[in-house]
């Protein structure tokens, strides 16, 4: 039996099932990278002044090695680095930008003495995120916390850093 012309010149499709998987995959990674990059890219300002604000406490408040860094925005932009100098003693550095303040760990209250103060003041409250700060002019701890448990209103409150005082609530709206 012989093949009648049409079929002869049939060709092969040119998409196959494996040239299709090779195409999909090849576009999920190409979209995986390109992700990777963006949120790369979006935290890179972030990082660069968390880097920065490290270096500064190394050079400005003779730290020689940082632990922790954390921004704090509220009435200014103040970075706060914690770290160690080559006695090996804990110190606060907060950096303004009119100039840096440093503290010893010992000299003020801990993050756990507040925690613990806190826990006494507001019994069942769950703290949401505890960090030091700037407030009023003066190094400060800031706690952030479940007001009411029932619709899930959040309050702030500042406690000084040197002796552990409140300094003030602020109940957030919302919820």
């Amino acid at each position: 039996m012989s093949l009648s012309r049409s079929e002869n010149r049939k060709r092969a499709p040119l998409m196959t099932p494996g040239r299709w998987i090779l195409l999909i995959a090849g576009f999920l990674l190409f979209a995986a990278v390109s992700f990777a990059l963006y949120v790369r890219s979006a935290d890179a300002d972030y990082r660069n002044e968390e880097i920065h604000a490290i270096k500064r406490a190394k050079q400005e408040a003779g730290l020689k090695s940082a632990s922790e860094a954390y921004k704090h925005v509220w009435e200014e932009t103040v970075w706060v680095v914690i770290g160690k100098d080559a006695e090996g003693v804990k110190w606060f550095v907060w950096e303004k930008q009119d100039g840096i303040v440093k503290e010893r760990e010992d000299a003020g209250e801990s993050k756990d003495e507040i925690a613990d103060r806190f826990r006494v003041e507001h019994p069942g409250n769950k703290i949401v995120r505890l960090m030091p700060g700037w407030f009023q002019g003066r190094p400060a701890w800031e706690i952030r916390y479940v007001a009411d448990p029932s619709n899930g209103r959040q309050a702030i409150d500042f406690y000084s850093f040197q002796d552990g005082s409140k300094l003030k609530t602020y109940d957030l709206p919302g919820k």
